[in-house]
């Protein structure tokens, strides 16, 4: 069964999302909403670039100001009652090494012990409660970088 309005109410939201947004300037440090509105004025769907979203991600996961996020999944992993893990994946401009410092100060400031560190990986945690690792990777000029995230409850 179609459902014409939902070309409707996309196309809606995206003409409201280009206005609010000036004339491609970012006013937000959302990276959900900035991804929305860049999406919107490539031609993407603002509803399907709405769908990457990590707002739910714990206070101690870091993304850096300036990300692209392109996958953010989280969910009950099995390892224990209310266990959730989940898996950020996001572009950026900066470094591979700066990016990976401030994830490492971002990490130390919430309070996770450092657990082992290469020139591309950091990884963190505090005793089972929550768990970080960044990997970061250059490619194409930008720095790809993979956050994986654990926690209990």
């Amino acid at each position: 069964m179609a459902y014409p309005w939902r070309n409707h109410i996309g196309a809606a939201l995206a003409l409201f999302l280009l206005a609010a947004c000036g004339r491609g300037e970012r006013t937000t440090d959302d990276p959900v909403a900035q991804n929305v509105a860049s999406a919107a004025a490539e031609g993407t769907p603002a509803n399907v670039a709405a769908a990457v979203d990590c707002s739910n991600r714990p206070d101690f996961v870091p993304i850096y100001a300036d990300a692209l996020i392109t996958q953010c999944i989280a969910s009950e992993d099995g390892i224990a009652k209310g266990h959730v893990s989940g898996t950020i994946v996001y572009e950026t401009g900066a470094s591979a090494k700066e990016v990976l410092g401030w994830s490492r100060a971002q990490a130390n400031a919430s309070g996770l012990r450092f657990g082992r560190e290469t020139e591309t990986l950091y990884a963190a945690g505090d005793e089972a409660e929550r768990s970080l690792m960044i990997v970061v990777d250059a490619r194409n000029g930008r720095t790809r970088v993979t956050v994986n995230w654990g926690q209990g409850t």
